[in-house]
Parts: C-alpha cells; structure tokens; sequence
C-alpha cells in the first residue's frame, strides 16, 4: 500500500484492506465488475418500481381509488426518490468524509436494496390501511437517498483503482 493511499484512508478502510489483501492488490477488473453490479441494480431497482407502479400499487396500495387516481398516486411516490437524491448526496457525503468511501457505498447499497426488500414484502392496504401508503413512500424516499449515496462513489471508486 503507498503512503498516498494510507495517508488519506480512514482506519476502517485500512483495516478492511488488511483483512482483504491478502498479498494481492485487487484488480480493476474486479472493481468494474462492482460497479457493474452496482449500477445494475440501482436502474433495476427504479425500473421494477416503475412497472409496479402500473401493475401493482394501484390495486394493492391505493384500492380505494378509481385505477386512474391509484396510477397517479403511485407515480406521486415514484417522484419522491428523486426528491430525496439531493438529500442523500448530503449525508453520504458527510458518511464519506467521517468513514470514507467504502463504508459509504456499502450503507448506501443495502440501503437501497434493503429499501427494494421492503416494497416487495409490503402489506397492502387491506392488510394496514394507510399505512401501506404511508410505508411505501418512505421505501421509495430510501431508496432515492441511497442512490444519491452511490451516485458518485461507484464510478470514482473504479476511477482511483484503475
């Protein structure tokens, strides 16, 4: 490892080098393959969303509305992910100054697909009345915070690494 590479890690990416090293420096090819993954699941998340939006909340979250109304109530909810990128930004940011990078992106990617778990499990409006509503949007607003958390970290981590 160079001095460079110490000087600016946090102790926990340090120690998380150590533990994974193991004599060999990761290759490239290994880190593209990360951001491959990462970005991959970041548009799958939002893509699924986007048909759920048509197929599935307007019958399940919204029942009580005519489908038109329960459509546009869901594509309400779908905006709340890009309302909450800039929110993200902000405290990943400060998670990468405190923490850096990695811990950064790995809070970030569970969040967003422990956000995608938590849509696909979700009780519907029979089951909890409002609250599935309510539950759904706060899933999305994860959502939308994590991948302005890993919108920068991905490419740059491969970028410092190739």
């Amino acid at each position: 490892m160079s001095e460079a590479t110490a000087a600016s890690s946090t102790p926990l990416e340090r120690d998380a080098r150590l533990v994974t090293a193991r004599e060999h420096r990761i290759a490239p090819g290994e880190i593209a393959i990360g951001v491959i993954i990462g970005r991959t699941s970041e548009f799958f998340d939002f893509f699924v969303y986007a048909i759920a939006s048509v197929l599935v909340f307007p019958s399940l979250v919204f029942p009580y509305a005519d489908p038109l109304t329960g459509t546009l109530f869901s594509f309400a909810i779908f905006a709340l992910a890009f309302l909450a990128r800039p929110v993200g930004s902000l405290i990943f940011m400060a998670v990468d100054r405190r923490y850096g990078r990695g811990v950064k992106l790995t809070i970030a990617l569970f969040l967003l697909g422990g956000s995608t778990a938590a849509i696909a499990f979700l009780p519907g409006h029979q089951q909890i009345g409002t609250a599935s509503a309510l539950l759904l949007a706060l899933f999305r607003a994860g959502q939308g915070a994590a991948w302005g958390g890993v919108w920068d970290g991905l490419p740059s981590l491969l970028a410092l690494n190739a």
